[in-house]
């Protein structure tokens, strides 16, 4: 070969006898470099020359038919680099070698002069000659690679956007091309049968390939993926009839391509519309940025009349396509912030909360032709079916500065806060005339659609729109549960008091500032001033943390929604969709609101299947639908419909919403209590008093659900129900069935502190049985929160969750929370009895020794203060750690002192991980503490068990009391809030005592001793006084209405209570009615 190829070369004359330059043949990359040469002065004469000759071999061996690509590939290249001084000589532009084998497309090698006679991969079993009808030159915004087809027809690249220095690259994306070669035709019906029969299989290979490189990791990351197909010679076709075959494909082989991410197609042809007519070059897109609608352009490729440039212009259509007017080479552009969050939706196996609102459109378009479809069929007219525009129209509800709902228009993906609402009229054959719904969702997309304070007063807010416009709220449910968070401002400034400096292993007493940092984050903390070595310390007590929604505060917002979910269940009609996933509070608001459609693949649950694991410590579950997928909530009741797609659940909620024709009537209320009996202290017969009064404790259902104690008690001689918590493991014992051969008896194990299926429903059983006794409530929340495992799940725990919520909204007596010490209330288990779900009646405390989060401190490190903070924070506080660091990096250390640094530093790291890691979850339990509580407003007060028996007995005096004197406000005027009804409570409390003793209405037992005083019948009451005052308004208020009203009775009805008047009433009145007419002096 060697010799027949300097044969061939010797007939090519030296580049040095050669001056030809080839314009022609010049790519843009360079003619780029040429210009920027000009630029830089280097005139004309002095441009580099570029080689115009081109050689292409063609090989045919027996030897290359078992060797794979990579070894041809080097064989060749080889070759050339032995060549390449000879190649330069003679001013070889391009060499390409054709491998042929027999019955197989040739395999081409191509190596360019300007790489260095590199070989283009880029170009590889690609015939050079129709290398640009591919428009490689159209991927410039990418970096590209090619990947190996077993179909040679098929050319697939890998491209990743072109970002600057340093970033990250997140758009990633597979661009497949091929050519489509044939022979002119005659007719138009042999062009359209060519195109038919050709396109549908090209495209379905283009398909089958997209779908081998999915199969590969590179993969799983790609989105927006690019589908390009080039007819080559002219047809004789109308361009719609190419559009609707390739919309037809689209619409048959849609499921393939929303898989694969496909998210547009793109045909290069030119046509005749006549067999005699001209050349038309046109360009036909296919978009669908959302996979539900799919966008049709149609371009024709025309000459720039003031350019001369070739650009794209709209064909035949009423409204130019994006691409109009720009050029035919433009770039495919990088997707921008939408479609990134598109691609994290569609990564969680859901769809991006924005597009749901096409897909309600394209719905209920949907149902508009079925139900065209069916009157037509029946003979009874035609359905005149409303536009696309028409059919829905929305407005988004956002909360605005003050805290209040407005509307807005704005475009899709500017929300901030991950729960997003809208107001929705829809025309449905059901309601042509239009019908108005609330539809509520979370955004996966932001902070993993967690629960914060803002998502919460967003739900809430939409939530009371729907029940007071009467409107059906429909909610699509895809979050993470409750948020949870650490002060990132404190994990760089805290240090650690260590029991000895020199040796971390041996334990730490406690985290402090310095004071130099306690001024930068006092906001953050409460910390106790100390002095320790002569060192001024600020020993950190409390983390508060700068930011709002962090902890206990999404749990109270999450107990908010809770109670408004609950109260919109029995006032309107309520939907909800799960798609993806729901967890935890996200979990309860589908139960709540009872009517649930789950999607196939998604999963309702409280704790993960990971998390579960970890506690279990073993691999137990796989995957969380193993907990909460359709075959388990599908199964026990809590979904409703089950469906393959969000798609058609969207279709499925409309269908349900027909049925809604009337708001659902408002039921009245019912609510729960807790406590602890005495005992007789060990070894003698002195007794020690417990929370109620002594031998008042009555236990009921004790032998079911032994993890829960229910009962009734007596505090102060007042009686109350009781419903505390076993901290002791409990067994279940679950007998043989005698029918049954093959049963056995079975005895499971239940945690203490742990909501199970039968002591949740025991736990709403005993608040709805109290409820209706109208007895107050006290319950010792002592709950870590539920069990999530598979079983439990299947076994109703969510149901009966959400049973205590609905028992707890309903209760019309004083319900107090307290967290005993040591107790800790964490979670579901705080949502679902936070006093939010009924804030007129239901008050939560705190024991200063007790503590509240959404997840166990150890939990809590394990997402938020990972490995790598940790590292971060011996670096920072460990002298001898930073000391190895900064050591590592000195360029001066041979390559066996770097080796020993590099141990001694992992020896330490594994010394100081597990104190760290200590100090990592007194980090996190600092943000547990009463104090954050209660200055995040999430708990009444902090108390200390030995006075806590007296406190509540004061407070439960003076609650009932105080519930007397609200429901006598009320009779005189039910329009009053209950809330309203304290404050004037509050005002004729002031004025009755005067405001230098304002103070004293935080004082249980001075109100209490006032409001007996006011209750009793005479003159003097202030109470009295003022609820006849109150009632007076009530009634004049009603009166004038009912004249305003009827203006034409006003005058019968002075008569008719003139009637009623003493004769000194009449002549007060008719003096009245006199001065009316007096002109003013």
């Amino acid at each position: 070969m060697c010799s027949h190829f300097e044969q061939l070369l010797s007939y090519i004359p030296s580049s040095s006898d050669n001056n030809l330059l080839s314009p022609v043949s010049t790519t843009s990359g360079d003619l780029t470099s040429i210009l920027e040469e000009s630029e830089n002065g280097i005139s004309d004469h002095e441009l580099p020359e570029e080689p115009i000759h081109i050689i292409n071999i063609g090989i045919c061996s027996e030897e290359q038919e078992h060797e794979t690509d990579s070894i041809l590939a080097r064989k060749c290249s080889n070759f050339v680099q032995s060549k390449k001084q000879l190649l330069n000589e003679k001013g070889i532009r391009r060499i390409t070698f054709l491998l042929f084998k027999e019955h197989s497309f040739p395999k081409y090698f191509t190596f360019r002069a300007r790489s260095g006679f590199e070989e283009d991969t880029i170009y590889r079993h690609l015939e050079p000659a129709l290398a640009f009808q591919l428009e490689i030159n159209r991927l410039s915004n990418f970096d590209i690679r090619a990947l190996p087809c077993q179909n040679h027809r098929m050319h697939l690249y890998l491209g990743s956007a072109k970002v600057a220095a340093g970033q990250a690259v997140t758009d990633h994306r597979f661009f497949i091309r091929t050519i489509i070669r044939h022979s002119d035709f005659v007719s138009r019906e042999a062009s359209y049968e060519y195109l038919e029969r050709e396109g549908e299989k090209t495209f379905l290979e283009c398909l089958d390939q997209l779908e081998v490189a999915f199969a590969n990791l590179e993969g799983k990351k790609t989105d927006c993926n690019h589908i390009f197909l080039n007819f080559v010679p002219p047809v004789i076709l109308d361009p719609r009839k190419v559009a609707d075959k390739m919309l037809s494909l689209v619409s048959q082989y849609g499921v393939r391509l929303l898989k694969m991410r496909v998210t547009e197609a793109e045909v290069k042809t030119t046509i005749k519309l006549t067999p005699t007519g001209r050349n038309i070059p046109l360009r036909i897109f296919l978009t669908s940025d959302n996979g539900i609608s799919v966008r049709e352009h149609i371009y024709r490729e025309v000459e720039d009349q003031r350019t001369g440039e070739v650009i794209l212009e709209s064909y035949a259509a009423q409204h130019p396509g994006p691409l109009h007017g720009l050029k035919v080479n433009t770039p495919y552009t990088s997707k921008d912030q939408l479609q990134q969050k598109r691609y994290e939706a569609q990564s969680n196996d859901t769809t991006y909360i924005y597009d749901f609102l096409e897909i309600i459109r394209t719905s209920l378009m949907k149902k508009w032709e079925l139900f065209a479809q069916v009157v037509k069929r029946s003979g009874q007219g035609t359905v005149t079916i409303p536009s696309q525009d028409d059919v829905m129209k929305s407005v988004e509800l956002v909360v605005d500065d003050q805290g209040q709902l407005r509307t807005v228009k704005r475009v899709p993906g500017e929300n901030d806060v991950g729960m997003v609402a809208w107001r929705l009229f829809m025309l449905t054959p059901e309601f042509p005339d239009g019908r108005e719904v609330i539809l509520i969702a979370n955004d996966i997309t932001h902070q993993i659609g967690s629960f914060g304070p803002q998502e919460d007063l967003i739900y809430k807010l939409a939530s009371e729109l729907s029940r007071k416009e009467g409107l059906p709220r429909i909610y699509i449910a895809a979050n993470s549960g409750a948020r949870i968070g650490l002060a990132e401002e404190l994990k760089h400034f805290f240090h650690v008091a260590w029991v000895d400096p020199d040796c971390p292993d041996k334990g730490f007493k406690y985290l402090y500032l310095t004071p130099a940092d306690y001024v930068k984050v006092s906001s953050s903390v409460m910390t106790e001033l100390i002095n320790e070595g002569g060192e001024a310390r600020y020993k950190i007590t409390t983390i508060i943390g700068k930011k709002d929604g962090l902890g206990v505060e999404n749990l109270r917002g999450s107990g908010m929604v809770a109670g408004e979910t609950s109260q919109a269940y029995d006032e309107v009609c309520t939907i909800s969709m799960v798609t993806c996933r729901a967890v935890g509070i996200g979990a309860y608001l589908l139960r709540l609101a009872q009517r649930v459609i789950q999607v196939e693949n998604s999963h309702i649950i409280l704790t993960g299947a990971g998390a579960l694991n970890k506690v279990l410590g073993r691999e137990v579950y796989s995957s969380n639908a193993q907990l909460g997928g359709v075959q388990i909530m599908h199964n026990n009741g809590v979904s409703h419909l089950t469906v393959p797609s969000d798609v058609e659940g969207v279709l499925a909620i409309l269908n349900w919403l027909a049925f809604c024709t009337q708001v659902s009537p408002w039921s009245p209320p019912h609510p729960p209590c807790i406590g602890f009996a005495g005992r007789t202290k060990p070894g003698t017969t002195e007794w020690e008093c417990g929370f109620f009064d002594q031998g008042s404790f009555i236990e009921t259902l004790s032998p079911w659900a032994q993890t829960v104690v229910t009962g009734r008690a007596r505090l102060g001689g007042i009686p109350c129900g009781v419903i505390a918590v076993e901290t002791r493991s409990m067994e279940c014992v679950i007998p043989a069935d005698p029918a049954n051969p093959d049963s056995e008896t079975k005895v499971l194990s239940q945690a203490g502190q742990v909501w199970y299926p039968d002591s949740a429903f025991k736990t709403a059983q005993a608040i709805q049985d109290m409820s209706r006794e109208e007895i107050s409530l006290f319950i010792f929340a002592n709950w870590r929160g539920f069990s999530g495992g598979m079983r439990d799940m299947y076994h109703e725990v969510l149901k009966y969750g959400a049973m205590i919520v609905d028992a707890l909204r309903t209760y019309t007596k004083p319900v107090f929370i307290y967290l005993p010490p040591h107790g800790e209330l964490r979670g579901g288990a705080w949502v679902v009895v936070d006093p939010s779900i009924n804030p007129d009646h239901m008050e939560m405390y705190a024991d200063r020794e007790s503590c509240g989060g959404v997840l166990e401190a150890e939990g809590t490190v394990e997402i938020k203060f990972k490995t790598r903070d940790l590292v971060k924070t011996m670096s920072r506080l460990d002298k001898r750690y930073a000391e190895l660091q900064l050591k590592m990096k000195s360029p001066e250390l041979s390559t066996s002192e770097l080796k020993a640094c590099q141990e001694e530093l992992t020896t330490r790291e594994e010394m100081l991980s597990s104190i760290y890691h200590q100090v990592a979850v007194q980090f996190a339990e600092l943000h547990d503490t009463p104090g954050r509580m209660k200055e995040k407003g999430v708990i009444s007060d902090i108390l200390d068990w030995k006075t806590s028996r007296l406190f509540f007995y004061w407070r439960l005096r003076r609650r009932l009391l105080e519930q007397q004197a609200v429901a006598m406000i009320r009779e005189a005027d039910p329009t009053l809030p209950v809330a309203e009804a304290v404050q004037l409570l509050r005002r004729w409390f002031v004025e009755s005592k005067g405001t230098e003793n304002a103070y004293l209405w935080d004082n249980n037992e001075a109100v209490k001793a006032w409001l007996e005083e006011q209750m009793k019948d005479n003159n003097q009451s202030t109470l009295i006084q003022n609820t006849a005052c109150v009632k007076k308004h009530r009634v004049l208020r009603e009166v004038n209405a009912l004249l305003s009203g009827n203006p034409d009775v006003a005058l019968d009805c002075l008569v008719q209570i003139g009637q009623r008047l003493s004769a000194s009433q009449r002549a007060q009145v008719l003096r009245m009615v006199t001065s009316l007419d007096t002109p003013n002096s």
